[in-house]
């Protein structure tokens, strides 16, 4: 899909330079053929490459001012933030004393630990289904 788009996008290239009749004086070769074909398609290309980058001056001009405008004004503004903190920084700074209310939050109950005899057992607990007597019998 993308080769087919190229292909389009050159052959219309080349339709339109030679609608247009662009050709530059040193594009004109006298060979024939395949490599006179080529060798003028590639002087036509480079020639419109040229023609659209005169065409664009000004305007890649006046976005290269913008960005310097842009990063002298960041600049600016960064060594301004920087001296405040500074400044800031220098100066003692006052003790602020939290009096705000905080929450209290109740912790989970820790769970009690398994008795050391059952621990120790070796018998089997119980078949699976059987109701298991309560450990707080002991």
């Amino acid at each position: 899909m993308r080769s087919i788009i190229i292909c389009c996008a050159l052959l219309s290239l080349v339709l339109l330079m030679r609608a247009n009749g662009a050709q530059a004086a040193d594009c004109v070769t006298e060979d024939t053929g395949i490599t006179g074909f080529f060798k003028t398609l590639g002087c036509k290309v480079k020639q419109g490459a040229e023609d659209v980058a005169d065409a664009a001056k000004p305007y890649t001009d006046k976005i290269g001012e913008g960005a310097k405008e842009l990063g002298s004004s960041v600049a600016q503004k960064y060594d301004e933030l920087k001296h405040r903190l500074t400044d800031d920084a220098s100066t003692p700074k006052t003790s602020v004393a939290y009096d705000a209310p905080t929450e209290r939050v109740p912790l989970a109950p820790i769970a009690p630990s398994v008795p050391a005899d059952l621990v120790s057992s070796t018998q089997p607990i119980g078949e699976p289904g059987q109701i298991l007597p309560s450990l707080s019998s002991n």
